[in-house]
């Protein structure tokens, strides 16, 4: 007797419109946004209020979907801060930027700052395929803090023109990821300035602490023409974060070189030698 062949695997019927049930994401777009494909607009619906009770299971069912392979971004989870669209929150990742990118960047978005004149080095935090914020650190701006194997997070920036749930964690990550740079490169501190109307949670979170309180005062003098703008009278909180490089490595000193032997072969060119001489013929 004959085992019968395996069917194939019935495709389950919609609750709603009696057709097989179907359930794609039709397309993902730069800023978060998604669409789903269902076969028809009651199961659309259904599930879209589904996903906004139940952000855990929403996240998990486009994972099964496949939205991590398209996009190639780990999800973190679904963001819903208007209640009245769902969009994609990727993990957030921290990468090196241009001072190009990072000044343009600053001139954008930040509050009350323009971008520095120069930096050593620019880092940008990602959340999927958009920039939500960038860090630019720099030599201190103030004289009496240069030479002291310290840098200054010189501008800090996350934009505000998205969705809060999307842009959670930014400032700290980059805070965080500029010491850890800062570390990485020898130096032995990094400090920042905030406004001392500003709570200071984020930079907290990263580890950093209260150094001084810096009172406000004008920017413009007679040796330096500078405009004072629109925050230089405000008193400021100097905030640190203390590294703890590696030590480096001591120098090798280059091994001996042993000297070179005597080429045998080239020995007669130019008549024989007199231990070849006493040779018997």
């Amino acid at each position: 007797m004959h085992d019968p062949e395996p069917s194939e695997p019935s495709t389950p019927i919609c609750w709603f419109c009696g057709e097989p049930e179907v359930l794609e994401i039709f397309d993902i777009w730069v800023d978060g946004t998604y669409a789903l494909e269902t076969c028809c607009g009651a199961l659309l619906e259904r599930i879209g209020a589904d996903m906004a009770d139940d952000p855990a299971w929403a996240r998990d069912l486009l994972r099964r979907l496949g939205a991590e392979l398209l996009t190639g971004q780990r999800l973190r989870r679904v963001c819903d801060d208007t209640g009245t669209v769902t969009l994609l929150d990727c993990k957030l990742e921290v990468r090196p930027v241009s001072f190009r990118d990072a000044a343009a960047f600053v001139a954008a978005h930040h509050s009350h700052c323009g971008p520095p004149l120069m930096h050593r080095f620019s880092l940008g935090v990602w959340n999927g395929k958009r920039l939500m914020g960038v860090a630019m650190v720099g030599n201190p701006v103030a004289r009496a803090l240069m030479g002291r194997n310290l840098v200054e997070a010189t501008r800090v920036c996350v934009r505000r023109d998205t969705e809060r749930m999307l842009r959670d964690g930014c400032c700290s990550k980059l805070y965080a990821a500029a010491a850890h740079s800062a570390e990485r490169a020898g130096h032995g501190k990094i400090i920042t300035y905030l406004r001392a109307d500003e709570e200071g949670t984020s930079i907290r979170a990263a580890g950093w602490v209260k150094e001084a309180v810096v009172p406000g005062r004008g920017w413009h003098s007679a040796r330096r023409q500078r405009s004072n703008g629109n925050n230089a009278f405000v008193a400021k909180v100097r905030w640190s974060r203390t590294l703890r490089p590696k030590p480096k490595a001591p120098a090798v000193p280059p091994r001996a070189q042993p000297a070179a032997l005597p080429d045998w072969t080239r020995i007669g060119d130019t008549g024989p030698g007199p231990l070849l001489g006493m040779l018997p013929g």
